[in-house]
């Protein structure tokens, strides 16, 4: 555990999760100026019994999809792709509508019109060449460019299409060179003989997932392709292995709050990579309305969330990471317990209450 005095109402809390059983395995971390104010970590990575420990990682569902937006953003930094030329200039096959064609933008803010895979089974959950024919085949189910609807599957294989249209690196690929510039440990896929220390998730409730599949469109894209909620498959060697970046990071929290303390500066690592123009693309609203996957009104940048004075992503069950220009901080929470934010919510009350009371 790493906390100031100051802070430790927020270790008191997290901690009270963990005993009280609220929270079965899981991790916080908080920096501010580059420093680690608060971290912490408890429970265990499974059912049976192995402690949660500083060096457990866990998958963090589409908390991980900055580092999608991310690769994209690196490969047009590096050329010839750019934000809004038609993706079809590089990626002939890719289905579209001639009348309105798709652009890099687009998919990166989630108004592409391919947010869902099409309903098969003939095509693999594992298989990630197979995947990105298929989303490519597919006609937009809407305009491109005219309705927001989080790409809660798909994010990750339509940017690895184009990347893989330009010769570009991989999500996969390019995230190997962000853990080397940022000191961190990102992971779209594992090899079998290096996942020791992996969380296994489950249900932190019964029937955890009915509250995100309320929808038609949420159904659709989150049970397509077959086994994206099972948990048996999500703890399976073979998941692990493959690389499903829309959802599929597997990390731990002191790298998300890493990322999110420098992702902001505007002479950070991340600023640096990106050039001026694309660091503000990232950190500035692209498309902004009514989400039909969220339900609500949101602001979308080329990657991350961006209203109410913060930028970040949250994945569904729990984990989640931010930055917070009000109260000038970053912080990650991370689970294997899968229900809902509360507990992220919780902890970073007591956070922000210990940030204002030097107010």
């Amino acid at each position: 555990m790493t906390t100031s005095d100051r802070f430790r109402p927020a270790t008191d809390a997290f901690l009270a999760l963990v005993d009280d059983g609220t929270e079965r395995g899981g991790a916080f971390a908080v920096m501010q100026n580059g420093q680690v104010i608060a971290e912490a970590w408890g429970g265990t990575e499974s059912a049976a019994g192995t402690p949660w420990d500083h060096s457990t990682r866990v998958q963090v569902f589409s908390a991980g999809k900055p580092f999608v937006a991310l690769a994209a953003l690196l490969a047009v930094k590096e050329g010839p792709l750019t934000l809004d030329d038609p993706i079809r200039t590089w990626w002939p096959d890719y289905r579209d509508d001639a009348s309105s064609p798709t652009t890099l933008r687009m998919i990166l803010c989630h108004t592409s019109g391919k947010h869902a895979f099409p309903a098969t089974n003939q095509v693999s959950l594992f298989d990630s060449t197979g995947l990105i024919r298929l989303i490519a085949d597919s006609a937009p189910a809407t305009t491109p460019g005219a309705l927001l609807v989080e790409h809660a599957a798909t994010y990750g294989h339509l940017v690895d299409g184009v990347l893989a249209a330009v010769g570009a690196p991989s999500v996969a690929e390019r995230a190997v060179e962000l853990n080397t510039a940022l000191g961190v440990r990102l992971h779209f896929g594992i090899p079998p003989q290096e996942q020791d220390g992996i969380a296994t998730l489950e249900a932190a409730a019964p029937g955890w997932e009915a509250r995100y599949l309320e929808t038609e469109v949420a159904r659709a894209a989150l049970l397509h392709p077959p086994g994206l909620l099972d948990l048996s498959v999500l703890a399976s060697e073979t998941w692990r292995a493959a690389s499903f970046p829309a959802v599929g990071l597997i990390t731990d929290a002191l790298s998300l709050a890493t990322f999110y303390d420098d992702v902001h500066r505007d002479d950070g690592v991340v600023a640096a990579l990106l050039g001026d123009e694309l660091h503000r693309a990232l950190l500035r609203p692209s498309a902004v309305g009514f989400d039909e996957f969220v339900r609500s009104d949101v602001e979308w940048s080329l990657g991350l969330r961006v209203e109410g004075g913060e930028l970040g992503m949250g994945g569904i069950g729990g984990s989640s990471a931010w930055y917070s220009r009000r109260f000038d901080y970053a912080m990650a929470y991370v689970t294997r317990g899968l229900i809902d934010h509360a507990r992220a919510d919780r902890v970073a009350d007591v956070v922000e209450a210990c940030l204002a009371s030097d107010d």
